[in-house]
């Protein structure tokens, strides 16, 4: 490549990798779309993964729902299933839930419903839960949430919606409370950990309540929060039902209870209970489906006890944007390297799987979340750039060669040529080959010149030679020959280069040519003698064996030719024509080729001027 198409792919590289680093440091909102859709992709090839067996969750579902109606159509209902037919439930029925789970060996428990105001059910129902609460306040957290309304002037404001004052009395005050409200990220996906929401948003206003649900959860049980919870997004397991599940009806029904298979999961468990019901609001949308609410705050536990949750880095704008800018680069470098498409096209390929690969491989290993849409982006990118460059710069090479063979070969010859640009170009600058030489030149057309100039005829012989040459021409496109050049009244024709049929094909074809070019002479002359035109004779000799083959000449004029001895002896052996009085002459390596297909006339060894003597022949097949 000339030096200022390396600085126009420098340029262009350049300003590729700084397009890249922008959309990733600050990418417009339909980037972040697609972002995210990618992000959701990368989790899904992950799959799945087995979260901490010590969280546990307690479902208010339709089953649960669904069993209370079926028990209460029997005459006489069993007492728990009192009040479950419809939603909400009894405050006392949660009691009931806390009492057996902390039987069962719960090390805490957390109620994902938010017991706002009096229970519909009346002042006797906050008393029986205020009671179970009162027993066990060190071991169960409740459910509060910070209010965002706005006025109808669009003024906003925070209000935090505790439990009812008897129920939070009796659990012992804030210390038990935690939030349940959660961020979204910027693309629309997952966001962080809820623990984020109390620090992004209410520290800077110095709110006495700031902790998460899953974090009061983690301190009844006596376990410390992470330091870092606020930054690292949910790291999923699955769908809805991965974190182990226990329907509620199951636990309070007291016969199906005794003899659960899971009562002795609950053994020093994380306990969170909450509805998972299909019209449930606080429902979300992920890349393994919709999770209740419950669900995500138990992933929110369950991360905080497995060090699972997802790190974004890099986490500063103008550190994604050097990233990605900086992947970018590596692979236009290291496809820049080699001009081949094939190259280019595998190095980006490459470079591509790479980073999926390593992006998996830090999401499952690390749990850390890379900025891959810009990079990825800028391979692909990248690749449909130099595959457009390459092509471009592989059609302009191939209509450079298909123009230079041109101008010696029939087109046919320049299409088989062309299949292989690499042998091309390795002809061009020289190669040696096996190849049958004929060189023609028109008897006493010297003498001919003088007199026809003499006489003002100069323009008639021209027409003549030129129509002579044209015809010799089609003769030895029509053998499948190669016109190597023309030196006056001399052609000099090429039997092997530049593509070989096999030199024994080739010699035939060489030496019919010879006999087709007196015939089609004799045509011409009967044609010029009708004109009154004087006739012309031509004398040809031919010669096989090696020559080299190539482009030869200075920069400002090139041509396309064969040098060695067997050239020269074939234009010997066409000077010898005259000698002998035959009009058509060959080496004996020509006649050998040409086999028995051909019958030839040993004319013995013959003195060749310049050269050794050698044994020459001439075809039967004269006409």
């Amino acid at each position: 490549m000339r030096t200022t198409g390396k600085a126009r792919t420098c340029i262009a590289i350049t300003l590729f990798g700084l397009l890249c680093g922008g959309l990733s440091g600050w990418p417009p909102a339909l980037w972040r779309s697609w972002s995210k859709d990618i992000s959701d992709q990368i989790t899904l090839w992950a799959g799945p993964s087995k979260p901490p067996a010590e969280v546990v969750v307690i479902a208010v579902d339709d089953a649960s729902l669904q069993q209370a109606r079926w028990v209460l159509e029997d005459a006489n209902p069993a007492p728990w299933s009192e009040g479950l037919e419809r939603w909400p439930w009894p405050r006392a029925v949660y009691g009931k839930l806390i009492e057996r789970v902390i039987a069962a060996g719960s090390r805490g428990v957390a109620i994902n419903v938010l017991f706002a105001g009096q229970s519909m059910y009346g002042p006797e129902d906050d008393a029986r839960l205020a009671q179970t609460l009162k027993r066990h306040s060190s071991s169960v957290a409740l459910a509060a949430e910070m209010m965002e309304p706005v006025d109808r002037q669009g003024a906003g404001g925070l209000s935090l919606e505790p439990p009812a004052s008897t129920l939070l009395d009796a659990l012992g005050g804030l210390p038990y409370l935690g939030l349940t409200n959660m961020l979204n990220a910027e693309d629309g996906s997952i966001g962080p950990h809820p623990e984020a929401y109390g620090q992004r948003v209410l520290r800077p206003y110095n709110f006495e309540l700031q902790q998460s649900l899953p974090s009061a959860l983690l301190k009844i049980a006596g376990l410390e929060p992470p330091h870092d919870q606020a930054d690292r997004s949910l790291r999923l397991y699955g769908p809805e039902g991965t974190i182990t599940r226990l329907s509620a009806w199951e636990v309070l029904d007291p016969q199906r209870w005794r003899n659960h298979p899971l009562r002795d999961r609950l053994r020093d468990s994380l306990v969170l209970i909450g509805p998972t019901l299909e019209d449930n609001q606080s429902s979300q949308s992920t890349p393994f489906g919709t999770l209740s609410g419950v669900e995500l705050l138990a992933t929110a536990t369950a991360n905080d006890l497995d060090g699972s949750g997802l790190r974004q880095w890099p986490q500063h704008p103008w550190q994604k944007a050097l990233f990605s800018a900086a992947c970018s680069w590596l692979i236009a470098y290291l496809a820049t390297r080699r001009l081949t498409l094939r190259w280019r096209l595998i190095s980006c390929s490459l470079g591509l799987s790479s980073l999926l690969l390593i992006s998996i491989i830090t999401l499952v290993q690390r749990q850390t979340v890379l900025p891959l849409l810009a990079p990825s982006a800028g391979i692909v990118g990248l690749a449909s750039t130099l595959a457009v460059s390459s092509f471009w710069r592989e059609e302009q090479e191939r209509r450079r060669l298909r123009q230079t063979f041109e101008r010696y070969v029939s087109p046919s010859v320049v299409q088989e040529i062309l299949k292989d640009r690499d042998s091309a170009e390795g002809i061009l600058r020289g190669k040696t080959l096996n190849v049958t030489v004929l060189f023609s030149d028109l008897e006493g057309f010297t003498a001919l010149t003088r007199e026809r100039s003499q006489q003002g005829r100069s323009e008639e012989l021209i027409h003549q030679l030129n129509r002579y040459l044209g015809r010799m021409v089609e003769v030895v496109n029509e053998h499948g020959g190669t016109v190597d050049k023309f030196i006056g009244d001399c052609v000099m024709a090429v039997f092997g280069s530049p593509v070989s049929r096999g030199t024994e094909l080739e010699a035939r074809q060489a030496v019919r040519c010879a006999a087709a070019m007196r015939q089609a002479l004799e045509e011409l002359n009967q044609n010029w003698t009708e004109r009154g035109l004087d006739p012309l004779s031509c004398g040809i000799g031919l010669a096989s064996g090696e020559a080299v083959v190539g482009q030869i000449g200075s920069p400002q004029r090139m041509d396309f030719t064969v040098i060695g001895d067997t050239v020269n002896l074939s234009s010997r052996l066409e000077s010898l024509t005259r000698k002998l009085g035959t009009p058509i002459l060959m080496d004996e390596q020509t006649a050998l080729l040409a086999g028995a297909e051909i019958a030839t006339d040993n004319l013995g060894e013959q003195a060749i001027k310049g050269m050794n003597r050698c044994q020459v022949y001439r075809p039967r097949l004269i006409p």
